[in-house]
């Protein structure tokens, strides 16, 4: 039967959903359970007749509260009263499910309102993504012109750019007089560089230098390089710190003691504002604290500075491989890749930065500027009658946001580079002028040492008297000290005629004795 609430038909193998199904589950239980005590009472009460006769004294038998032969009216009344209880209970329960109903009809109801909505939106929604991919051309081209228009202006800005970059560093080198004089084809030898119309000397021939002529020309090359940085853009990463109040010379830091934000003071210095206003104990270790700026410049020749002066030469020795080191980086920054064969390239400042200003562009600094290559951004393609070679120079750099030097770019083209730490540099230099020092075992003998070279060995005879004159006439004039010959030497005299540097006079063995 089905139930009136629920309207469903009694299922033993799924919940009650109302009292209703409960109730009529268990009316059928309790019938039986009331037939089976009519039965035990029946049966009770044939055992007493069947045992014999009734006593004197017979009690009235008790009737159970469902016979109905025990207090009839009571019993009706009673059974009334349930009757109306009952009544009532229906009644609640049937209006309580037409509630109910009403309610899960109305639910029915919003249901179907949103799917029909939800219908409709999707149907709309559809026909709009219809509709904005029919326009996503049309409009989306425009703004694609664009922006490729702006990049376009963008990067012929930055060629302008470029161009006055490389403008300004051949004037300032045109300004120092950066001069390349080249030797003799077939000669043994290198190229020598001027800067002012003094030789700029190369790493390895720091032994032979004249003090005075390498601490020029440093000095004037190390203005020279501050400057062409800056009109590059480029922050090298061994600063250089030119001449200023209380600092009478330029100076070079080591990449880690770069662009400290406390000035140091010049190397033998003491701040004069420290001397006023700190104590001792203060003064000693701000001094600690302070990063050590390397001088570039010496008052003797390397060999008397080794040995009288260690610590000094250490620091000229490192402060004028890190300005060359400076300059490699720069080259390599331009698209000019030195130390790529070996380090030795560096140690020619002087050729590194002639070959990046002025020097012909070799096919490694000729590159197109594509979206393949460096550009930070999609450029648009360039037809091919309008496609030059590009050189490098002034294109990365850390003023601009185009070719950014620290960008993702511009870290990916420097990673390549295999001298990326000047420590490398550094020790090989000093290793390369100590053996140098250490292993030289012939020495120039100047006029007035004949005399005494002939008191020692007894060169008396005709034939060392020939030949004492015979050098003495092959010499090029003007080589009677060690400072003229080796100034000369550098301005290419000895060079140039095809002799090579430090034979043009007589030689002797060092002694080798114990």
């Amino acid at each position: 039967m089905q139930c009136d609430i629920c309207r469903r038909p009694p299922n033993n193998r799924l919940p009650f959903n109302c009292s209703n199904c409960a109730r009529g589950a268990l009316y059928d239980p309790r019938i039986q359970h009331a037939q089976a005590l009519l039965e035990v009472e029946s049966a009770g009460h044939e055992v007493e007749r069947a045992i014999g006769a009734t006593p004197a004294f017979t009690p009235t038998p008790y009737k159970s509260e469902g016979s109905l032969e025990a207090h009839p009216t009571f019993a009706i009344e009673r059974t009334t009263a349930e009757r109306v209880v009952l009544a009532e209970k229906t009644e609640k329960i049937i209006a309580q499910a037409q509630i109910l109903r009403r309610q899960i009809d109305d639910i029915h109801v919003y249901l179907a309102n949103k799917r029909e909505e939800h219908s409709r939106r999707r149907s709309d929604l559809e026909a709009a993504k219809r509709r904005l991919y029919q326009r996503q051309s049309s409009d989306f081209e425009p703004l694609q012109k664009s922006i490729k228009r702006a990049h376009s202006h963008w990067d012929v800005l930055h060629a302008k750019t470029a161009e006055s970059r490389t403008f300004l560093c051949k004037e300032a080198v045109y300004l120092y007089g950066l001069q390349q004089h080249k030797r003799k084809k077939g000669m043994p030898g290198r190229d020598s560089y001027y800067i002012g119309g003094l030789p700029l000397p190369d790493l390895r021939d720091l032994n032979n230098a004249s003090p005075a002529q390498v601490s020029a020309s440093v000095t004037n090359f190390a203005h020279l390089v501050h400057l062409v940085s800056h009109y590059l853009s480029l922050r090298l990463p061994a600063e250089i710190t030119l001449p200023h109040r209380d600092y009478p010379l330029p100076t070079i830091f080591s990449p880690g003691s770069s662009y400290n934000a406390r000035e140091a003071p010049y190397p033998g210095f003491t701040p004069t504002h420290s001397l006023n206003n700190s104590p001792s104990a203060s003064r000693m270790v701000d001094a600690a604290s302070l990063p050590r700026p390397r001088p570039l410049h010496i008052e003797k020749k390397l060999a008397v500075l080794a040995k009288e002066e260690p610590i000094i030469y250490a620091s000229f020795v490192e402060g004028i491989t890190l300005l060359a080191w400076d300059v490699a980086w720069m080259c390599k920054s331009q698209g000019l890749d030195v130390g790529r064969s070996s380090w030795e390239d560096v140690c020619a400042m002087g050729r590194n930065l002639w070959q990046l200003l002025l020097g012909p562009p070799p096919d490694a600094r000729k590159q197109l500027i594509s979206k393949n290559k460096f550009d930070t951004h999609e450029s648009p393609e360039i037809k091919d009658d309008t496609q030059k070679p590009l050189s490098m120079l002034g294109h990365f750099s850390h003023g601009t946001a185009h070719s950014f030097l620290s960008a993702a770019k511009g870290l990916e083209y420097m990673s390549g580079w295999r001298l990326h730490s000047p420590l490398k540099v550094i020790d090989r230099v000093k290793a390369m002028l100590q053996n140098e020092r250490d292993g030289a075992e012939w020495q120039l003998l100047e006029e007035n040492e004949w005399e005494e070279a002939e008191g020692q060995n007894g060169i008396t005879d005709v034939m060392g008297e020939e030949l004492k004159e015979a050098v003495l006439e092959a010499r090029p004039q003007g080589t009677d000290t060690e400072g003229d010959h080796a100034g000369k030497t550098a301005q290419g005299e000895e060079e140039g005629d095809g002799r090579i540097k430090g034979t043009s006079g007589w030689t002797k063995l060092k002694s080798r004795g114990p």
